[in-house]
């Protein structure tokens, strides 16, 4: 019974907190704004457009745009880059198709991947890394190689926060949640790259499958929250940059590793 109540107050809650999101009377949606920018102290001079006024709905500002002259695009041949702005959670060798989620704490490669045999198999043993966005940051997903996109899989779940406190009380959090399975094909190295939903996140968008991406172009975008975990193949060696640790910021478009095949 405690579970059923908690639920019910977990979904009225999001769904609550999507109208508000939407609302377009400008008294709300502008404190709404300002109120988050004040808190946050969102960096404006990143995004085109630099008022409140110019945003229908708060969901619009959450979204919004970045200026490309902010977020340049690593163009060194093989590079694998960063394709959100946040904070790097954990990243390394994915050891006998297990992950860590955090510290002490691991979860398993086939059910992150809903069960696909054959994607599992082939990112066995490869390497991995999440980015976790905090709610200041911009929240658009870009490419983080050049391929083709040929998958693009919503697995329903859970809409379970994905913070620190909650990445370190719940086993399987990412297998639990809502999350979007993408998937890059190119001739050097595939790559897989999850968008994990987190609570008041209002739904998830990407990009038409079966077409030509370019690196760093923009793939989907969380409305309202998340994490992003990028999956490297087993046949590709990632050399990590040295600036990639725990806890470090990324930004979108640079580079976080190197990419080289495996013989």
């Amino acid at each position: 019974m405690f579970n059923l109540i908690q639920n019910f107050l977990s979904d009225l809650l999001q769904r609550t907190v999507i109208k508000v999101s939407l609302i377009e009377i400008n008294a709300i949606k502008n404190l709404l704004i300002r109120t988050f920018l004040k808190n946050y102290q969102i960096e404006i001079d990143d995004y085109p457009r630099k008022s409140h006024l110019d945003y229908k709905h708060f969901n619009d500002f959450f979204t919004r745009e970045i200026d490309p002259s902010k977020r340049p695009i690593d163009d060194n041949h093989n590079s694998l880059i960063s394709p959100v702005d946040g904070k790097i959670v954990e990243f390394g060798k994915i050891e006998e198709g297990r992950l860590f989620q955090i510290k002490g704490m691991q979860y398993e490669l086939y059910g992150l991947l809903d069960g696909n045999e054959t994607l599992t198999q082939n990112y066995e043993n490869g390497s991995y890394i999440s980015i976790y966005l905090a709610p200041y940051n911009y929240h658009r997903v870009h490419a983080p190689i050049k391929g083709d996109l040929k998958l693009a899989n919503m697995v329903p779940g859970e809409m379970h926060r994905v913070d620190q406190n909650a990445l370190s009380n719940i086993e399987n959090l990412y297998i639990k949640n809502q999350r979007l399975i993408t998937e890059f094909n190119d001739s050097l190295s595939d790559c897989i790259m999850i968008m994990v939903a987190a609570r008041n996140v209002a739904s998830m968008t990407h990009k038409e499958i079966n077409q030509n991406y370019e690196k760093g172009d923009e793939i989907g975008c969380f409305n309202l929250g998340s994490t992003v975990v990028v999956l490297l193949p087993n046949d590709v060696q990632a050399e990590w940059e040295h600036h990639v640790s725990i806890e470090k910021d990324v930004k979108m478009g640079e580079k976080i590793a190197q990419l080289s095949k495996i013989k």
